[in-house]
């Protein structure tokens, strides 16, 4: 069931009525587990850091192994008893959003798993929590927001404008 919402410059948007959605491990959980990792003025628990990112490296697997089940049955098929022919236009382009959506989602997935897995890395060779541009000491704070960052803060928003163009 979809909803209409009013959002200003934009003209509409349509939101699902959502029951249920799982990705990843729920914030709560997160901030509850990990408020401790990072102390001491900065020195880092690497165990808890490690524990922190194999946790949800796991959670972001499982999460891409399930949109992967999703993509695996073809779009023919994943209507059920009702043919493609059958089915409204509308119906099928549906379909094709959510499963477009999927593989955005799978991508932007599997790419935080890659960054967790650098980071587990950096953390093996004892360079993890500084940035491998400038070689400074990433900000604590940074670092519970997005563990697996490999950059500073300035050099995060030199890269991601480098990127955008």
């Amino acid at each position: 069931m979809l909803r209409a919402l009013d959002v200003p410059r934009i003209p509409l948007v349509l939101l699902a009525d959502v029951q249920e959605v799982q990705v990843g491990t729920p914030l709560a959980d997160v901030q509850r587990r990990h408020r401790p990792i990072l102390a001491h003025g900065g020195d880092m628990d690497a165990n808890a850091m490690r524990e922190r990112l194999e946790r949800e490296r796991a959670d972001l697997a499982m999460t891409v192994e399930r949109i992967r089940e999703r993509l695996a049955v073809p779009q023919r098929e994943s209507g059920g008893d009702i043919a493609l022919a059958d089915q409204h236009p509308a119906d099928v382009a549906s379909e094709t959003e959510a499963r477009e959506l999927d593989l955005a989602r799978q991508t932007m997935f599997e790419a935080r798993i890659g960054l967790i897995d650098e980071a587990l890395r950096r953390l093996d060779r004892g360079e993890y929590g500084r940035c491998i541009v400038c070689g400074r000491e990433i900000p604590e704070a940074r670092l519970d927001l997005v563990p697996e960052t490999p950059y500073c803060v300035e050099d995060a928003e030199r890269e991601q404008q480098s990127s955008a163009r």
